[in-house]
């Protein structure tokens, strides 16, 4: 057999050769086989590397990193055009969308990777590139040569106007005199030299003629019972009359058209300046003056008759005369309830155009009392704290609410008897006043008991006075307005007329909305409070000159 050793009859020594042979050539047997197996794995791995150094030059060779942009810039010429690119190779990249113009504008081209190219991001669709056309450049027109009033219409000529370039709008043809503006804008393809588009504005001219002005007075005086008039403006053509006076303390001026309006503010004198403007067909003439004499009422109150605090009323202007706590004396002779009055007491101003929408404007609102010497009082009686239904200062000769302000004793026998009590003079300047009260009564707040009186001499409700609802019908708030006087922080507290060391409760005309038999007062600590009808309390009225 093939490799069989033949070891019959041979030695110990011959033996141990013969296996040292065997294993030696095992050895080299395995050696070998071990060395072709790492063989074979090194040829593996260097044949992996080759692939992927081929596959990464590959890659290199066949990547777009850059997008083509427009190189340098084209600007409109009436031709096509198209845009030179940086970094565009025809080899690796196709050019389409808009690749020539005429207009300018911008354009969008797109380019796409060859076969065998991508850009860095491996991807191959199309990328969108943007290019312009600029606008040319234009200057702006200006007119050329002048034009004068004619009283027919002209249009100037223009210097570096071209139609096929420029829009012309605004005013470009004028009949009268003066100065008018054209708009001028650059059409798609031009553009001024700082580099807008929108319209420009270019002014030109007809030359205009002298004007004239005329006054129809040069002199005037105002008064209370005048407190305006007017100055009648004479002037040819169509300019704007202007007016100015140099004392707007003592008068000042409005125009309407060609009628100067003069309104007194204060005593004193004022000149007033008019003013004709240019117009389309006129140069502005020379301005003329007239002279204002203002007399009007006195600013302490108490200087002023009833007539002329009545005529300062009428004419919406007493505020600027007086103030909200003034006071004017007013001799009071007659009787009143179980009261005889026989002397002067004060009445003070509580407000102007109060509550105007619901009880008229151009009004004064008064409220006694207040001595010489300011302090508050209200008339009180005999009988002040005391039930009953003798004549005294009782909202009521029984005790009930019933019929509210509108049918109590308050109202109907009191206020009118205090009128009378009034002087003459006083009693002609008073005015109805429309005031809104519960005048129904019988202890429900019910909205719909809310209605208006008309009174020349009334009771205060609470939310006049406290400008807050505590007791009165809750819907009497939504008609009335908190007086300024005590809205403005001044005391609500009252002291009897005859003795101002004690201080009083003083009716106001809210009924208590839960009650049937009681009427609101304001507290000897000044704060809303309430009681039966038929007490006897300090009366302190009010009264509005209109």
């Amino acid at each position: 057999m093939k490799g069989f050793v033949n070891t019959r009859g041979a030695t110990s020594g011959e033996l141990q050769a013969v296996l040292s042979v065997a294993n030696d050539a095992k050895s080299s047997a395995d050696a070998a086989a071990k060395d072709s197996a790492a063989a074979k794995t090194a040829a593996t791995e260097a044949q992996k590397s080759a692939d992927a150094a081929l596959k990464a030059i590959t890659d290199l060779t066949s990547s777009i990193n850059t997008v083509p942009s427009q190189g340098g810039s084209l600007v409109y010429t009436g031709s096509a055009q198209s845009p030179t690119w940086n970094g565009f190779d025809a080899e690796k990249l196709t050019i389409g969308g808009t690749t020539s113009g005429t207009n300018a504008g911008t354009y969008t081209a797109t380019f796409t990777p060859k076969e065998g190219y991508h850009w860095a991001d491996g991807s191959t669709e199309a990328v969108s590139v943007t290019w312009t056309i600029g606008r040319a450049t234009v200057a702006v027109p200006s007119q050329s040569g002048s034009l004068t009033y004619s009283g027919s219409a002209q249009s100037p000529t223009w210097s570096n106007y071209d139609s096929a370039k420029l829009t012309l709008g605004g005013t470009t043809s004028g009949t009268n005199a003066g100065s008018y503006n054209a708009t001028f804008t650059p059409k798609s393809n031009y553009q001024w030299s700082d580099g807008s588009t929108t319209a420009k504005t270019v002014s030109w001219s007809i030359g205009k003629a002298s004007g004239s002005l005329t006054l129809g007075t040069t002199s005037m005086t105002l008064d209370v019972s005048s407190l305006t008039k007017t100055i009648a403006v004479t002037r040819p053509g169509t300019g704007a009359v202007s007016a100015s006076s140099n004392n707007t303390g003592v008068a000042t001026v409005s125009v309407s058209g060609t009628t100067v309006t003069v309104t007194a503010k204060a005593k004193g004198s004022a000149t007033i300046t008019v003013s004709v403007a240019a117009d389309s067909n006129y140069t502005a003439p020379s301005s003329k003056t007239c002279s204002v004499t203002v007399s009007l009422p006195s600013s302490t109150l108490a200087d002023n008759t009833p007539a002329v605090i009545q005529q300062a009323a009428k004419a919406g202007v007493a505020q600027t005369y007086w103030k909200v706590g003034d006071k004017v004396g007013i001799a009071l002779s007659g009787t009143v309830g179980a009261l005889s009055l026989s002397s002067t007491y004060y009445a003070f101003i509580i407000g102007f155009n109060h509550n105007s929408s619901r009880e008229g404007g151009n009004s004064i609102h008064f409220q006694f009392g207040k001595t010489s010497a300011g302090v508050d009082i209200a008339f009180t009686d005999s009988y002040y704290g005391s039930t009953g239904s003798s004549a005294a200062f009782r909202m009521n000769t029984s005790n009930t609410n019933s019929g509210g302000w509108n049918n109590s004793y308050m109202r109907k026998t009191i206020c009118p008897a205090f009128l009378s009590a009034m002087p003459s003079a006083w009693q002609s300047v008073i005015a109805a006043c429309t005031k809104y009260s519960d005048n129904t009564g019988g202890g429900s707040d019910t909205a719909s008991y809310v209605t208006s009186t008309s009174d020349k001499i009334w009771l205060l409700s609470e939310f006049e006075v406290q400008g807050a609802r505590t007791y009165a019908n809750s819907a009497e708030k939504n008609y009335q307005v908190q007086y300024d006087y005590y809205k403005n922080g001044n005391s609500k507290i009252k002291y009897q007329h005859s003795s101002t060391g004690s201080a009083c409760r003083w009716w106001l005309r809210s009924v208590r909305a839960a009650y049937t038999n009681v009427f609101c007062y304001v507290g000897t600590d000044g704060r809303a409070d309430y009681n039966s009808a038929y007490h006897s309390y300090g009366f302190a009225p009010g009264f509005k000159v209109a």
